[in-house]
């Protein structure tokens, strides 16, 4: 007798971390609404080093920088080899077929969301949200849009 498959699922978004990607102020309208509130709403929210240099451009608004720098940071540490694979695993599934480092940024804050134990990945990128069933599947992060995560609260 075959006992029914065992389904993976996100932790709810108590248990699980959750980072944002710096696009999510972006687009304006609600979703940048839905980041702004997620931001100020939600101290645990944490935000990849690698995002950091994003977040400091001189054209990211003064609240939006007040607003993140508010907020947890990772930090750059040394990778295992099982890391340096999953990264390199994660750069190449993100690539796609653009031209080589095109989306190497992205590709490395999924990375310190998936180093971290996975969770919830705040974006509006397209391509980031199309590799959502991926990602999950490989390196347990959901992808989703602000008001999708304001939603699941």
């Amino acid at each position: 007798m075959v006992l029914g498959a065992m389904v993976k699922q996100q932790l709810s978004p108590e248990y699980a971390k959750t980072f944002i990607d710096s696009c999510a102020f972006n687009p304006g309208g609600e979703e940048e609404k839905a980041s702004r509130r997620i931001l100020s709403d939600r101290p645990e929210i944490i935000v990849a080093h690698s995002v950091q240099k994003e977040i400091a451009h001189p054209n990211t608004p003064s609240d939006v920088k007040a607003l993140a720098n508010s907020q947890i940071y990772t930090i750059s540490t040394s990778l295992t080899p099982g890391e340096i694979q999953a990264r390199d695993d994660i750069h190449v599934l993100v690539q796609g077929n653009a031209k080589p480092n095109k989306h190497k940024d992205d590709a490395d804050h999924l990375f310190e969301l998936y180093k971290f134990g996975g969770g919830y990945f705040i974006t509006t990128d397209t391509r980031l949200l199309s590799l959502g069933k991926t990602l999950f599947d490989r390196y347990t992060i959901t992808t989703m849009l602000p008001t999708e995560y304001e939603q699941l609260l």
